[in-house]
C-alpha cells in the first residue's frame, strides 16, 4: 500500500504489479499527481530491476486524475523501457487523459490501446513464416 499524504486513511494511488502474457502490467487506481508520481517511479525502478523485464503495460483505466507530474512519470517509464530495448503501452485511459496525451504529443511515443488484450497482442511478434 502507498502512503497517505492527505491523512484521510485512504491512499490516493494504488499501484498493482501484475504478470502479463506480454511482460508486466502496472495497474494504477486513483490519482497520479505530484506526490504519487514518485511512488510510481519507485515501483517501476523495482519492476525494471528484475532481469528480463522489457515489456511494460501501464493500465490507466483506474486513474481518476493525472497531472503533468503523472505524465512525467509515464515519460520516465518510456525512457526506462527504451534503455532495455523494450516496449511500452498504455491501456484504458479515460477520455480526459487521452485528450491530454494527444495535446502534449505523448500519444506519438506512448501507444495506447483500449484493452489489455489489444496491448498484449501488439507486443506479440507476428508469426514467422517457414522458409520454402
Amino acid at each position: 500500500m502507498n502512503p497517505d499524504p492527505s491523512g484521510s486513511g485512504q491512499p490516493t494511488l494504488v499501484i498493482l504489479v501484475l504478470p502479463s502474457v506480454a511482460g508486466v502490467t502496472v495497474a494504477l487506481q486513483g490519482e497520479l499527481d505530484m506526490v504519487t508520481a514518485s511512488w510510481l517511479r519507485q515501483e517501476l525502478n523495482q519492476v525494471f530491476a528484475e532481469p528480463g523485464r522489457k515489456r511494460l503495460i501501464l493500465d490507466l483505466s483506474g486513474l481518476t486524475f493525472c497531472d503533468s507530474s503523472g505524465l512525467g512519470a509515464m515519460i520516465g517509464a518510456y525512457n526506462q523501457v527504451q534503455q532495455t530495448g523494450g516496449q511500452i503501452a498504455l491501456v484504458g485511459a479515460q477520455e480526459r487523459l487521452r485528450n491530454l496525451l494527444v495535446r502534449t504529443g505523448l500519444d506519438r511515443i506512448l501507444p495506447h490501446y483500449r484493452t489489455l488484450a489489444e496491448a498484449e497482442s501488439a507486443f506479440t511478434p507476428p508469426p514467422s513464416t517457414p522458409d520454402i
